[in-house]
């Protein structure tokens, strides 16, 4: 409704890519329907052509795409989907060391969500190493996120908005499942590290685990889990290319068959969760009265 031409949409104070989208959808229709199919074919483009890029199992991807709530993310959080998908897409050229192409897509992404930026120092951190000294560092990083994070939130509050100020703000915490499973999954993901033999996973895994530095911080701070912890989102959806990767390094074993058993069991006891206790986005809801003729 506030899109109904160039120049008003331009007014909002939404970043300028998300605006320039609104306004695009209503020239077409005013209709929510077009607006809605066009973020989700940005989102679900950029994963899946990605997907396809770096795993030949994409199948096992593809799944993990909805079932570990990068998929869902986006049905709230439009902008900051956009932006997480769009670096996403920029991973390959990371991995191929193309700094160009990467932080062109970086930046796009910003323009949608300006939290997009984070993911800029990546092409520098995620190494082809992850050792325990990195580990070390990696939890060092947390304290001093811990310690100083109005420090930081004050400066990202400064620079860019200061609708980020309220990532620093106390509250009754929240997101601690989320955050559980972040850490165990990074922990099976570095356990592999040795077993898989893919070139680029090693940095992949270097990117995940950068992304539990500020996902512990949110919990261990006790701040808005719609805040600093959504950022976990550039970091963790990682977890989707490299999990094909590992299975891959267990084909025709007894071990493969539980391994994909319990991790189905896992999987989609997380999307249960994350689809109605954690975000109510399942619109059914099942009780005794439904089966009454009545």
């Amino acid at each position: 409704m506030r899109s109904e031409s160039f120049s008003a949409a331009m007014e909002r104070r939404t970043e300028f890519g998300f605006n320039l989208l609104t306004w695009v959808a209503r020239s077409i229709s005013d209709s929510y329907n077009v607006m809605l199919l066009m973020i989700a074919a940005i989102v679900v483009i950029c994963y899946v052509s990605t997907i396809i890029k770096l795993t030949r199992r994409y199948e096992t991807a593809i799944f993990l795409f909805i079932a570990i709530g990068i998929y869902t993310f986006f049905f709230n959080g439009a902008r900051q989907g956009i932006a997480a998908a769009i670096c996403f897409m920029a991973i390959p050229f990371l991995l191929e060391r193309r700094a160009a192409a990467y932080f062109t897509l970086v930046a796009l992404g910003a323009t949608f969500h300006q939290t997009a930026l984070i993911a800029a120092p990546l092409y520098y951190l995620a190494s082809d190493r992850a050792g325990w000294k990195r580990v070390l560092a990696l939890a060092l990083a947390t304290v001093i996120v811990v310690l100083f994070l109005q420090v930081f939130v004050g400066f990202a509050a400064s620079v860019l908005d200061d609708k980020y100020a309220a990532y620093a703000e106390q509250g009754e915490g929240g997101g601690q499942i989320w955050v559980i499973f972040l850490v165990c999954q990074g922990v099976m993901l570095y356990m592999f590290k040795t077993a898989v033999r893919d070139p680029n996973y090693v940095r992949l895994l270097n990117i995940y685990l950068i992304g539990l530095v500020l996902a512990l911080a949110s919990t261990i701070s006790s701040v808005n889990p719609s805040g600093l912890l959504r950022l976990h989102l550039y970091f963790s959806s990682t977890a989707i290319v490299m999990w094909p990767m590992v299975f891959g390094q267990f084909r025709n074993t007894p071990l493969r068959g539980v391994m994909a058993l319990g991790f189905l069991a896992v999987t989609i006891s997380f999307y249960v969760l994350t689809t109605s206790a954690f975000s109510n986005l399942v619109p059914y809801r099942a009780s005794a009265g439904m089966f009454n003729d009545h």
